[in-house]
């Protein structure tokens, strides 16, 4: 009986959970996240953030710096998302990327007017990329690497 309880509540859980969870993951496991922004009409730009298990840091301009976000900071408004769930979300399948078996969810959050295709490894529930298209049409593509992640040399 509580098998059957606990399957229905699975069910009609909201489909965004399984992307707040993986943000919530991702955020506290060390990463660095390589993005590519493409506004409008411009030159794509590239970007990273790297967090190392202690600190977050940006390269903006070539240049690596602290982020402005604590890490609690960047975790708190992970896991507010699983409060407020500001985004409509659907499961748009299974993919391989990479070489790694991702599930694909696309996501839209109606305050921000974004829509977003978000990838989740199989493997352990981390996020692994995706795209997200702002309202002006600008479009920003992260990926993460979770490999030997450290912080960039020269900043303290």
């Amino acid at each position: 009986r509580e098998d059957a309880t606990h399957q229905r509540a699975e069910r009609a859980a909201n489909p965004c959970d399984a992307l707040y969870q993986a943000g919530i993951k991702s955020v506290q496991a060390p990463h660095h996240v390589y993005s590519t922004t493409t506004m409008k009409g411009g030159k794509p730009q590239t970007g990273e953030a790297i967090f190392d298990g202690k600190s977050e840091y940006l390269r903006l301009n070539g240049k690596w710096m602290h982020s402005p976000m604590t890490q609690q900071e960047m975790l708190a408004a992970a896991q507010e998302k699983l409060k407020t769930h500001p985004d409509t979300c659907t499961p748009a399948g299974d993919a391989i990327v990479g070489g790694q078996a991702v599930g694909v969810y696309k996501a839209r959050n109606n305050e921000m007017g974004t829509n977003q295709t978000v990838r989740i490894l199989k493997s352990n529930g981390l996020m692994q990329g995706g795209t997200l298209t702002l309202p002006d049409g600008s479009v920003v593509e992260p990926r993460y690497d979770y490999g030997n992640v450290q912080a960039p040399a020269g900043v303290h």
